[in-house]
């Protein structure tokens, strides 16, 4: 018996990942990517270096997209709900998914993330946990940058447009990576904190480029901006998905 399931599952695995194939085709027929770089020298979608990429969360068709419009080795941290469901498990797993439980204290998943980038694999991570379809961003959780900091990988923003209808084309701004250190004096938790609410502002101005099919007045990366928390959440506007 425990052959025929290792069989079983092995099938299951690699039909994941023709799958994969499929659902890249359908990305690039259907919504026709549009990519935008702030560093225009570096104007590449292929990660050839491990690294930390964050995205803004919109609708469950991110993870898919981005997945689809970033090329090379890569895993992605998938809410433990979402992995655990008999339906899309084998896809979760094919796609090097690393489940996170975003309901409990988890820290699980940022050890399987310092492996998958040892592996030479760049972490996607979507830092809100949950989506926001009213064109705001959630706060992010800290562990992206807890990430960084504890293994020295940088990290690479991107504005996804979020904008999943027929005939519309997405558009998406890749910045460059950066860095995330201590900060000499000030307690690591609200120093985390604070490293995670620049970033949130970092991907919203991303976010509007995309929307705006434009990034020419976008400021200069690690500029210090005022950190606007989250609007109001209104019902629908926010619902659960795969983190």
């Amino acid at each position: 018996m425990g052959l025929i399931k290792r069989a079983i599952d092995g099938l299951l695995v690699a039909f994941g990942k023709v799958s994969i194939v499929l659902v890249w085709l359908y990305m690039h027929v259907l919504y026709r990517p549009k990519a935008h770089f702030v560093d225009k020298n570096v104007q590449t979608n292929r990660l050839r270096t491990p690294c930390i990429v964050i995205a803004n969360h919109t609708t469950i068709v991110d993870p898919p997209f981005i997945l689809s419009v970033l090329r090379g080795k890569t895993a992605i941290v998938i809410a433990k709900d979402w992995y655990e469901k008999p339906g899309i498990n084998w896809i979760c797993r094919a796609a090097n998914g690393i489940p996170c439980d975003r309901f409990n204290l988890d820290t699980e998943w940022a050890l399987l993330a310092k492996k998958e980038l040892k592996k030479g694999r760049s972490v996607i991570i979507f830092p809100e946990g949950k989506c926001r379809e009213d064109g705001d961003l959630n706060e992010f959780k800290p562990g992206f940058a807890f990430l960084a900091r504890s293994t020295g990988f940088p990290v690479v923003c991107v504005g996804l447009d979020g904008i999943y209808t027929f005939g519309h084309r997405i558009h998406y701004v890749v910045d460059v990576p950066q860095y995330i250190g201590r900060t000499k004096g000030v307690p690591s938790s609200v120093d985390l904190e604070r490293q995670s609410a620049q970033m949130r502002e970092r991907v919203k101005l991303l976010k509007a480029g995309a929307v705006r099919h434009g990034i020419a007045d976008l400021s200069a990366p690690g500029t210090e901006y005022a950190v606007v928390p989250p609007a109001p959440e209104f019902g629908a506007a926010e619902t659960e998905c795969a983190q």
